[in-house]
């Protein structure tokens, strides 16, 4: 039984996976979405507001030194610019693979889900007289869209390149992945144009969509083997 879910994680780290990993991913997938549901109906309660305060000020009274260029940056990767980087992600990874390209297309629909929701909930933003506002923004609050698209996109290219790369350094991109996340959610509170509820919603929901993403490849994707402009096709098994 302690064999399964060490093969389920290499599968993952490899990009790859297979049986062991599908038996952990559909249900990550599924308690992600209900935590994401749970974290929503205490967002419209009210219920996260004092707590919101309470961390939003914790985080801006910290001296983040260097990693305030990071952060600025991730601030700076809003609306159109945001939907050019995923784009131009997505279009990279056909070019290369074609599973690799579809695995980024799907994860990209969370993004979508992002916006039906934010105008299903209409949670207002932070104000001046809560918290301290570096970057005004527009538009509602729950979830956070930065937070749920560096998640897909993170863990999507994550997950599509690892299979092209060395073992040796797959932990690395993984790890570079989840900074990448923890980041994001650190740069929209400290500006003020999150609330951490609102983060944290949008990390379920990105996490969520993307180990659905990744449970589906095998059983819905094109297959993964055909590849553009590789200078080569792998022969298929001829069908009798």
């Amino acid at each position: 039984m302690s064999a399964q879910p060490k093969q389920a994680a290499k599968e993952i780290l490899a990009g790859e996976p297979a049986a062991a990993a599908r038996k952990w991913l559909g249900p990550t997938a599924l308690v992600m979405f209900i935590l994401f549901g749970i974290d929503t109906v205490l967002v419209v309660s009210g219920f996260w507001l004092p707590v919101d305060i309470q961390i939003t000020a914790f985080i801006q009274r910290i001296n983040w030194g260097p990693v305030v260029y990071p952060l600025e940056l991730i601030n700076w990767a809003a609306g159109y610019w945001q939907v050019m980087v995923g784009a131009i992600a997505i279009v990279a990874l056909f070019i290369v693979e074609r599973r690799a390209g579809w695995l980024m297309l799907i994860g990209s629909i969370s993004s979508l889900l992002d916006n039906i929701i934010k105008l299903l909930v209409s949670r207002q933003r932070p104000t001046v007289d809560l918290v301290h506002i570096l970057t005004p923004a527009s538009g509602f609050s729950y979830p956070s869209g930065h937070a749920v698209f560096f998640t897909w996109m993170s863990f999507m290219l994550a997950a599509s390149l690892a299979p092209r790369i060395k073992p040796i350094y797959r932990p690395a991109l993984w790890v570079a992945a989840m900074i990448v996340v923890l980041l994001t959610c650190i740069a929209r509170v400290w500006a003020g144009d999150h609330w951490p509820s609102d983060v944290v919603g949008g990390v379920l929901l990105g996490a969520g969509w993307s180990a659905f993403v990744m449970w589906l490849p095998e059983r819905w994707l094109p297959s993964p083997s055909f590849r553009w402009f590789s200078g080569r096709l792998r022969r298929r098994s001829p069908s009798h």
